[in-house]
């Protein structure tokens, strides 16, 4: 089956990788580099750099829909598009081009977490479970039937980062999995019960403020579901001047509160724990910071930032 495959992010590069192995990947779609860092050099995308590596035809149009690129498309003539996240929404004239069908790799249980940050949100607002569904491609984004699913559960401590790999090398079996489906006609395409459809934002940077009022446990999603992208933060004052802090690693503490620990302000830093780190005062109880980083630094232990910095128990973290 001749497959022309459209994705950009390192999400989409372990499918990529499994269907070169097992299928025709007659090309490759892909984002322009975009400027990144310090200098804005311009950056390839993680899925140009394996198809170059693979040796597979490689097309990166500023606009995917444009007439120019949708004629080298016909050109091309593929029997299947397949699109792990691409970035880009296809055209009505797109989907009609390959001879079977497009198909997409989205990573949540469809119709739940439609949008551009599923894995995010789902642990931001505490899913236990997510997966990923394979789905025929329509006009309307990720509103296809679904062709194949799977569950994984999502650990307490996942970060958006960890369930993105453990979603992207799922995602490659199951995909391979409903291609095969496909090629032998067996496909049960699903209606999505839209009853049950809930969407997923893009992720603002501004999200990333951390309410020190808030309960333990949404403040530890918000640190897991924004790692490694945005970043959770908060502030407070160092040698006078009020400075953002990153939270990238939290811990859950169990114990009930004490009557002095009830005293202190949400935002309080209440102890300070040798070689691992300090505990805030949140809406309901404690939470342990394990690791920070301060503006144009690397990122440390929440220990040794207390005692770099000579941080003391009562400071109050957020104004």
């Amino acid at each position: 089956m001749r497959i022309l495959f459209m994705g950009t992010p390192r999400f989409a590069c372990p499918p990529l990788k499994r269907l070169i192995c097992e299928e025709e990947v007659i090309g490759v779609v892909t984002q322009p580099d975009r400027p990144s860092g310090r200098g804005w050099k311009l950056v390839p995308s993680p899925v140009k750099q394996l198809a170059e590596k693979k040796g597979i035809p490689l097309y990166q149009p500023s606009r995917v829909n444009q007439p120019s690129f949708i004629c080298q498309v016909k050109r091309i003539a593929p029997d299947l598009i397949v699109s792990v996240a691409f970035g880009q929404i296809l055209s009505p004239e797109i989907l009609s081009i390959p001879k079977i069908c497009c198909i997409n790799l989205h990573p949540s249980l469809l119709p739940r977490y439609r949008g551009p940050a599923p894995i995010q949100r789902a642990i931001i607002r505490g899913e236990k479970e997510t997966g990923v569904t394979v789905q025929r491609m329509e006009e309307e984004v990720d509103k296809g039937m679904i062709i194949l699913q799977r569950k994984i559960p999502i650990d307490i401590s996942d970060t958006a980062r960890d369930l993105e790999e453990k979603l992207s090398l799922l995602g490659a079996d199951v995909l391979i999995e409903a291609i095969k489906k496909i090629r032998e006609g067996s496909v049960e395409y699903i209606p999505q019960n839209e009853a049950e459809a809930s969407y997923a934002p893009k992720i603002k940077k501004e999200e990333g403020r951390i309410d020190w009022s808030e309960p333990s446990l949404k403040i530890h999603n918000k640190v897991r579901g924004l790692n490694p992208y945005p970043g959770a933060f908060t502030f407070l004052q160092i040698r006078g001047r009020k400075t953002r802090l990153k939270i990238w690693q939290t811990e859950l503490v169990n114990d009930d509160l004490s009557k002095q620990q009830k005293k202190i302000l949400p935002g309080e830093i209440f102890q300070i724990k040798k070689e691992i780190g300090f505990t805030v005062r949140t809406g309901n109880g404690l939470l342990l910071i394990k690791r920070v980083q301060l503006p144009d630094r690397k990122p440390i232990s929440g220990y040794d930032f207390i005692k770099g910095y000579q941080i003391k128990e009562g400071v109050i973290l957020g104004g």
